[in-house]
C-alpha cells in the first residue's frame, strides 16, 4: 500500500500522508477523500494560494514518517489518553488530486469545485478540501449540500467559520460578489444553509453596520480572539459546534489560516497581529471530532512562498487536518494506562 512503502519523506509519491489515490466517486462510507484546489483568482492582495495543496500534501510527509504512518504500523501514542493510533491494514484515507481549474470563470470554477465533494458526500465520505483562497468553501459547500440531498433531500447544514475576519461583504472593492471576502455572504443566502457561526476574529477586524444587522436578525454567532481567552479555547469552541449543529443534519467547517496570529503562520493572505497561537487553535480543533455532525473540512489561504522556517505554515495545516480526521482514518487502541503516563510525564 502507498503509505507503507519505506521511502524517505522527500522521495516517492506526493499524496496527502502517502494515502492511495482514488477518484472522488470511489471515496466510500466512512472514508475520508482529500481534494485540492489549486486556485487564488478571486482574491485581493496577495497571491500565491495556488501552491498550498501541493505544499500541504509535501509537509505531510514529513509526518507520516514521524507517526510511524508510513514504513510500519508503529503509529503514535496520544500523551493525554495513553491511545496509539496506526494506519489500518484496510485505508480509509484516499487522496483524490486536484480539480480542474478555470481561473477566470467564476461559474465553471464553481462547478469544478462542487462535482467531486458532491461525489465524495453522496457515497457517505467525509471531504477534505486543500485551498486555495477563501472562495473555495462558497463552491465546496454547494457540493457539500448536493451530495448530502442525494443521501436526505431535505438535508440541512450548519457552518463553522474558524477565521480572523467575518468575509461578510456583498460585494468586496472591486472584485464583485463572488471572491474571498464574500464567501460567507453566499453561503449565507443558501436556504439549505441554518445557523453560522464564526470563532477566532481578530481585534483590529472591521465589519460594516449591514453585516452586524445580518448576524443579529439570522441569528447567527461569532466569537472573538478576547471572549475565547476569557471563557476558554475548547469551551467556546464546544458551543459553537452545538450552535452550528442547532438544526442541521451536518456542519460543514472552513479553516483560514489567518484566524492564527501571523507570528506563528506567517504564509498566509492576511498578517493577523492580534490572532490565537497555533496551539490554540488546534486545541480548538480537537474538539471537532467530539461532534458526529461535523462531516466537511477544509483549509483555506495558504500562501507557502510567505512562509518562513522551513515551511511551518504548511506543517501547521497538515496537523490541523490530522487532529481533525485522525479518528476517522487511524486505529486507535489504549496501551498506557493513566499510572503509565503518570511515571514519565509530570
Amino acid at each position: 500500500m502507498p503509505q507503507r512503502d519505506t521511502v524517505h519523506w522527500y522521495a516517492g509519491p506526493t499524496t496527502f500522508y502517502r494515502a492511495p489515490a482514488r477518484k472522488p466517486e470511489e471515496v466510500g462510507e466512512g472514508q475520508v477523500g482529500v481534494l485540492g484546489v489549486p486556485l487564488d483568482s478571486w482574491t485581493l492582495g496577495r497571491n500565491g494560494q495556488r501552491y498550498a495543496p501541493r505544499a500541504i500534501r509535501e509537509a505531510s510527509l514529513y509526518l507520516a514518517g514521524y507517526y510511524g504512518l508510513q514504513t510500519e504500523p508503529v503509529g503514535y501514542v496520544e500523551v493525554n489518553t495513553g491511545n496509539v493510533s496506526t494506519v489500518p491494514d484496510e485505508p480509509r484515507l484516499f487522496d483524490c488530486g486536484d480539480v480542474r481549474l478555470h481561473q477566470g470563470d467564476h461559474e465553471l470554477q464553481t462547478r469544478a469545485i462542487a462535482d467531486p465533494v458532491a461525489a465524495i458526500t453522496a457515497n457517505g465520505g467525509f471531504p477534505v478540501v486543500l485551498g486555495g483562497d477563501h472562495f473555495v468553501p462558497y463552491p465546496s459547500i454547494l457540493g457539500f449540500i448536493e451530495g448530502l440531498r442525494r443521501r436526505k433531500p431535505d438535508a440541512k447544514v450548519g457552518f463553522l467559520n474558524l477565521d480572523g475576519h467575518f468575509d461578510l461583504w456583498d460585494e468586496f472593492k472591486d472584485m464583485g460578489r463572488y471572491n474571498h471576502g464574500t464567501f460567507a455572504r453566499r453561503i449565507s443566502e443558501l436556504p439549505e444553509v441554518g445557523r453560522m457561526v464564526w470563532w477566532g476574529l481578530n481585534g483590529t477586524h472591521i465589519a460594516q453596520p449591514d453585516q452586524i444587522e445580518l448576524c443579529r436578525d439570522k441569528g447567527y454567532a461569532a466569537y472573538t480572539v478576547r471572549s475565547i481567552r476569557e471563557r476558554g479555547i475548547q469551551e467556546t469552541m464546544r458551543e459553537a459546534l452545538e450552535i452550528a449543529s442547532e438544526g442541521a443534519d451536518a456542519v460543514y467547517v472552513t479553516f483560514d489560516i489567518d484566524v492564527t496570529d501571523g507570528a506563528f503562520a506567517p504564509g498566509t493572505h492576511s498578517i493577523v497581529v492580534d490572532g490565537l497561537t497555533s496551539g490554540e487553535v488546534l486545541a480548538a480543533l480537537a474538539v471537532l471530532p467530539e461532534f458526529e455532525t461535523v462531516q466537511a473540512f477544509d483549509v483555506c489561504e495558504l500562501i507557502p512562498q510567505y512562509d518562513v522556517g522551513g515551511g511551518r505554515t504548511a506543517r501547521y495545516a497538515a496537523h490541523a487536518i490530522l487532529s481533525v480526521i485522525g479518528g476517522r482514518v487511524l486505529d486507535s487502541e489504549p496501551r498506557f494506562s493513566e499510572a503509565d503516563l503518570g511515571a514519565i510525564f509530570r
